[in-house]
Order: C-alpha cells, then structure tokens, then sequence
C-alpha cells in the first residue's frame, strides 16, 4: 500500500492505495534548479522577448496602468514581482503617483482591500495605495465601445485602461479550457472586458453547429486553430499593452520561470515552457482517477474546480470513475453555473438555453453535466450535499469513501491515476492538444 496527501483547502486527505493497481502518479516536470524568485524576475525583465526594456517604453508624466489578477490568481505571486516594475517604471522617469494598478476581475467578484494587500504585496500596496481599482464588467459607465472584431465580438474595455499612456499586462501561465492557455492576453479578455463583450468572446466555444454542442478547437494547449483565443488577441490588440510580464509557477508554489517583453510572444514563449513541465504524456486511459485541486485558493469554489475535472476527464475512459478534491470554501461560486444544473433537466435543454443566451458560467455547468453523463464523479468537498447532486455528482466525506464507492462500480481493482496537482498537470493521450 502506498500512502498519500493530497490538499484540500487548507488541509489535507490521506488515504492508502494498493500500488499495484496505479498507473502512475500524475506529477509535473521538474523545473531546473529553483534560483531566487526575485533574480529570476530581474533577468527577465533585464532581457525582454521582442521588446525594449520597460524603462524604455515609458517617459516621464506617463500615466500607467498596471493589470493585476484577482483573488483567485493569488497562485501567481505578484508580490514577487510588482517592486520590480514599479521600480523599471521609476527608471523611467515615470513616478509612483503616476501609476495605477487595476484589478481584472473579469465578470468576478470585487477583490476586497485586505485581498489587494495580500496579492500585490506591502511594499506594492503601500506605494499604489489610494490607486488599486476594481474592473466592474456591468457597470457600463467604467466602460468604452470601440468596435467589433472579425467574429463579431464587441470590443468593450475598462475606460481606466483605454485612458491610460501605458498598458502593463501582468498574470500567470496554465492551460486553459477556453484560451488555451492562461496569462497573456486574459488580462485583457475577459479580464477588464464587459459582461457582453466576454459573453460574446465565450459563446464562441459553441460549435458552430447546433446539436454538436462545443467546438473541439476550442479547448486547453490550442491557440493557433482556436477560433475563441484568436478573438480575445483582437480584442486585446484595441488595447495594445505596452509590455507583459507572466509567470510559471513550479510545484512548490514559487515562480519557476518569468517571461516578459511583447504581449504576444513573450507569453508564447512562456506557453511553451508550460507546456514542457505540465503537459504530462500518458499511456492509457484510466478506471479511476483521484485528483485534487492543489489546494486553496485553486478550490476556493466549484466554478474553479471545473477546471481540475476539465483535466481528470483527459485521463480517465468513458464509463469510469473520478473522485475530485475540492474544499468550494465560496461555495458554487457563480449563479449562473449553479443555475445551469438546477433550471433545466438534461443537456440539451441546457444546450438550447445556451445559444440562447450564453453565460461562461452555464458553458462551465453545461460541460460538467456532460461529463457527469460519462463518468461517475465523487466530490469531497464542503459544498452541502444537495448542491453536489444537483450538479449530478456524488457527495463524498473523505476520499476514502470515494474509493470503497467507486470500487463497488468498477470492481475491487481499478487501474488508477492519483494526481495530486490537477490545477498544474494537464494529461494527454496521442497529442499535446485537443483533437
């Protein structure tokens, strides 16, 4: 028997497992030997990808906006880095009170001053205070129409952004069930766009066709051939960000790389190295997958735990069985999503209801109950139990339990994949994309 971990919120779930039945523990690639965070920052910044320095990009009276992510990026680690930037911008003649930091919450909620604090840091904080904003995405007197793209998405940004001298596109780099990967361009798209102009953007991962539900290409490691992630780069491309500083975060919670320089390809490049610690081959579907979120904030509600589930269905058959770790301290996390599940009786009312009006959070919902069709889906979570049956799963006290159930379905030995980091790893069968 081999023992095991595995975080759930700020705490963890231990169980045993028989080894002979694993077919491995999912983990990322290691990253070279760690160096100091910090170091790493100043090298990337030192040595920009397709770009000036950031000093030489800005000049004195400068008006700067800074894009930061918001609570649920706290994984990212802004702290590390904001000094850095605040002082480039300083080496450029631009003052502190001539700088500002807006948080892109997207469609979110609002990131509280406490969680503004934590997130960009007490140095950050301090020389920023009185200028850290939140992005409202429907409040329309926050935002500026400029156009439509060529799939027809409005281009409706934060007017904060648009009145800004200098953009700074800041964030971290995972894949990405919709963009393909994280970071990048997000910070744009949904990150300070409005409520239709995301809709808009996301509806965009409908297949195009109705009954065949969501467009294949659309999907995490595909940006090239992803109809959704090009739109975004349009969107984006009205805003023309000055300079992009993103991370990869490593398995022990720090920066493992930085990337920074021009928006496009400084976080194609970080993609790529991405892409080699975390994209992880495997040989075979499993019976049963166990997987966890990584832990707070990763599982700081469902609406962010779909993300974890998106890549346990990588690895596991149709037929099996998957047991998701996920603490949902904020609960469901988004009405929409929660409303998605209860409103309508299978998929496809829920796909009608969707063309009708698309929300991310009923694409999310959509998809989970899609894969609640295919597998069975045990959910250790703090969620009340009706919430995790309506949402078509099963509710689970410890991951124990989910085991003793899941082996009354698939026989007492089930080839299974344990993947303690869900929110890092995405598993892949053939190739290192969606089909």
């Amino acid at each position: 028997m081999k023992e095991f971990r595995l975080a759930l919120g700020d705490s963890f779930q231990e169980f045993s497992y028989p080894e002979e039945d694993i077919l491995e523990i999912l983990e990322p690639g290691e990253f070279p030997s760690p160096e100091d965070e910090r170091e790493l920052v100043k090298k990337a910044l030192a040595s920009p990808i397709d770009s000036a320095p950031l000093s030489q990009l800005v000049k004195p009276g400068n008006k700067v906006c800074i894009i930061f992510s918001d609570i649920t990026r706290l994984w990212v680690r802004h702290h590390v880095f904001m000094p850095f930037i605040l002082n480039e911008l300083n080496g450029g003649g631009v003052k502190d009170e001539d700088i500002f930091a807006l948080c892109s919450t997207g469609d979110h909620r609002d990131c509280t001053g406490e969680e503004s604090r934590e997130l960009l840091g007490v140095e950050a904080y301090n020389r920023l205070k009185g200028r850290i904003y939140n992005h409202h995405a429907r409040d329309p007197r926050e935002i500026v129409h400029l156009g439509t793209t060529t799939f027809g998405t409005p281009v409706e940004i934060n007017r904060k952004v648009m009145n800004a001298d200098r953009v700074i596109l800041t964030g971290g780099i995972v894949y990405h069930f919709l963009d393909g990967w994280g970071g990048g361009k997000k910070a744009i798209m949904p990150g300070v766009c409005s409520r239709a102009s995301i809709m808009a953007n996301h509806s965009l991962a409908l297949h195009p066709e109705w009954g065949k539900a969501l467009d294949p290409t659309v999907c995490a490691g595909r940006m090239g051939e992803n109809r959704l992630s090009k739109d975004s780069i349009e969107v984006a491309s009205f805003v023309n960000p000055t300079f992009l500083l993103n991370v990869v975060i490593n398995t022990e919670h720090k920066i493992g790389a930085v990337v920074a320089g021009n928006w496009i390809t400084a976080h194609e490049e970080g993609a790529e190295i991405c892409k080699r610690h975390y994209g992880v081959p495997i040989k075979k579907l499993s019976d049963l997958t166990i997987i966890s979120c990584g832990g707070y904030p990763g599982d700081i509600d469902f609406y962010q735990a779909y993300k974890i589930l998106y890549n346990a269905d990588r690895a596991t058959r149709s037929g099996g069985a998957i047991i998701l770790l996920s603490e949902c301290r904020e609960g469901m996390g988004n009405e929409d999503f929660y409303h998605m599940f209860t409103d309508y009786e299978n998929n496809m009312e829920r796909e009608i209801a969707l063309r009708k009006e698309y929300t991310i959070g009923g694409h999310m919902a959509f998809h989970t109950a899609s894969m609640a069709e295919k597998f069975t889906i045990f959910t250790v979570s703090s969620l009340p139990d009706e919430r995790v049956k309506h949402a078509s799963m099963t509710p689970v006290k410890t991951a124990q339990e989910g085991i003793d159930k899941a082996k009354k379905i698939l026989g007492p030995h089930p080839l299974t994949y344990i993947i303690p980091h869900g929110h890092k790893i995405f598993p892949y069968f053939g190739q290192c994309d969606c089909p």
